[in-house]
């Protein structure tokens, strides 16, 4: 029970999840600082096990020191050496950085030779605002490389579908499933070298919403003229009957709400990014949509004026 920074929370690690324990450090008394008020006790389980059973279990462990550190540490740094890391606390709670899940600890060397360990959710948030990647301690901008390890440990995590923003509980709620979904969509542009904001996306009002709807089809139908060959290429699928990329003509919608809007166009962007799994089709398709949301959104105008009709 004991870890490098004391014993560990005595709380179970959610409602939903009440036979895992807690994996933070206990800070207050026998709990984290998440579970100090619910105080929900774990009990560990006791299940009997066979000679052969044990012997599996120890193959597997040797396993994952043998190959399974050796790669985590490729991807994400020395993350079991947090004790040789500059800064000894998370920058965003503040909580001692062994308390960070393995999964999401990032650790990397700065031009000075400096081992700096953080919760890879963090720089995640930089991200996703369209912030210039820095070390919050020393204010060094993140090489490119680091930047692209960390995108490509982001990409590994969305494809196990573990979250990666912040949740309460170690749960997310309906908006930040939400949230998640357009996060993904816009880190996936911002992957492709294109430098975007969420918040560009998340400030659209109807009538934005309804430009962006417009935009796109003309773009999509009219203005650039490429064959249904090219446009399958594009976007696998896109003419199906079942699921069309474009349900319906601007001049056949009617007024709808809000968030009817933001679904509608969110499957848009999605469709334009992610469907296609060659690389240089999704990265047409972030073309599509930012020229889009130029001609809509005077911020997006003003980040690619290039994108402009105007």
């Amino acid at each position: 029970m004991e870890g490098p920074m004391g014993k560990k929370c005595m709380s179970i690690r959610s409602k939903k999840k009440p036979d895992e324990q807690c994996g933070a450090n206990a800070t207050k008394g026998d709990f984290c600082s998440r579970h100090s008020k619910s105080k929900i006790l774990w009990a560990k389980r006791k299940y009997p096990m066979t000679r052969k059973q044990s012997g599996a279990i120890n193959k597997i462990y040797k396993f994952w020191i043998l190959y399974g550190r050796r790669r985590l540490i490729k991807e994400s740094g020395p993350v079991y050496s947090p004790e040789i890391s500059e800064n000894d606390k998370d920058i965003l709670t503040h909580e001692p950085i062994q308390t960070i899940p393995l999964k999401y600890r990032f650790c990397y060397k700065d031009s000075s030779a400096h081992i700096w360990m953080f919760d890879l959710r963090f720089f995640v948030q930089l991200m996703h605002y369209g912030n210039e990647i820095k070390n919050p301690f020393s204010q060094e901008i993140l090489p490119q490389p680091v930047i692209q390890r960390l995108q490509k440990r982001v990409e590994k995590l969305r494809s196990q579908k573990d979250p990666i923003i912040y949740a309460d509980d170690g749960e997310l709620t309906p908006e930040q499933v939400w949230n998640q979904k357009v996060l993904d969509e816009f880190l996936k542009i911002n992957s492709l070298g294109y430098g975007v904001n969420v918040l560009w996306f998340d400030t659209m009002g109807v009538r934005t919403h309804e430009l962006f709807y417009r935009n796109l089809y003309n773009l999509w139908t009219y203005v650039i003229n490429i064959s249904d060959e090219e446009k399958e290429k594009l976007i696998p699928g896109h003419s199906s009957g079942r699921s069309p990329l474009f349900r319906w003509a601007p001049a056949n919608l009617r007024s709808q709400e809000l968030k009817w809007w933001r679904k509608t166009n969110l499957g848009l962007i999605q469709a334009f990014v992610s469907r296609s799994k060659d690389k240089i089709m999704q990265s047409s398709g972030a073309l599509y949509i930012l020229t889009a949301l130029a001609n809509s959104h005077r911020h997006v105008a003003e980040a690619f004026p290039w994108l402009t009709s105007d």
